[in-house]
């Protein structure tokens, strides 16, 4: 039986759709493979770098997994930023030549939100006003996580505090901005790139939710649905002609 902790108001299980982001990568990587390996400046080999955009993708939710986030999904509270948990995360596991574009692609992959500015500048103050992080800057998890398999939500995640977003906020602004115009510009490509992969395996995991919502959302004219749609089918078919 799924533990009870949700992605979605539909209801979504969290392990269902982190394992349909899942899939989808396995359809997605082998179609950008060869950018990435032009594009990251890495010694890692093929298999080690797949790994590390697994990564990306199996923690890019993890803040959905917060007591506060639980709580309030489904009811008509606002719900707290999600995106900087699975940012910091990966900032603390990957290696430093291959964190900072895959961690900024998870802090910015809900930017059409509006959330981009607090989630690169403040993350810390963030998680303390939107009560996720208690008064001594730990993060407040679901208790549930301890039901999830260690793939989904490793015992070190409960390590994070809100000095690790801090710092890595520190990173992602000296990264992105302390060098010249040549080497912004490869590490804009590079975070640009995956976060395209992250939003294609994302959004076509989601469009596998409940189909009503879907046409409810056409039948109201909602842009944003014509977007889902069309990169599920762009997913689909990749997948039918094999990568």
């Amino acid at each position: 039986m799924p533990v009870l902790l949700y992605s979605a108001p539909n209801p979504e299980y969290y392990s269902d759709h982190i394992l349909k982001c899942k899939e989808k990568f396995k359809i997605i990587f082998p179609v950008f493979v060869f950018a990435i390996r032009r594009v990251f400046n890495t010694s890692l080999d093929e298999d080690r770098l797949k790994k590390c955009f697994e990564k990306m993708i199996l923690f890019h939710d993890l803040g959905k997994l917060t007591k506060k986030w639980q709580e309030r999904l489904g009811t008509n509270k606002k719900l707290p930023p999600h995106a900087t948990l699975g940012a910091v995360y990966i900032w603390k596991v990957l290696r430093e030549d291959i964190r900072h574009p895959l961690s900024f692609a998870v802090a910015i992959h809900h930017s059409d939100r509006g959330l981009l500015g607090d989630n690169i500048e403040r993350p810390d103050v963030q998680a303390i006003i939107n009560g996720i992080a208690d008064s001594q800057g730990r993060i407040v998890w679901d208790e549930k996580v301890n039901d999830l398999n260690t793939d989904l939500f490793p015992r070190d995640v409960e390590t994070i505090t809100v000095n690790d977003l801090k710092e890595m906020a520190r990173g992602l602004r000296v990264w992105a901005k302390g060098c010249g115009l040549l080497d912004q510009h490869q590490r804009r490509i590079q975070a640009s790139l995956a976060h395209h992969i992250l939003k294609l395996c994302d959004i076509a995991a989601a469009t596998e939710r409940e189909r009503n919502q879907t046409s409810q959302a056409n039948k109201a004219g909602d842009g944003g649905w014509l977007m889902v749609n069309q990169i599920n089918n762009y997913v689909n078919q990749i997948k039918q002609r094999g990568g």
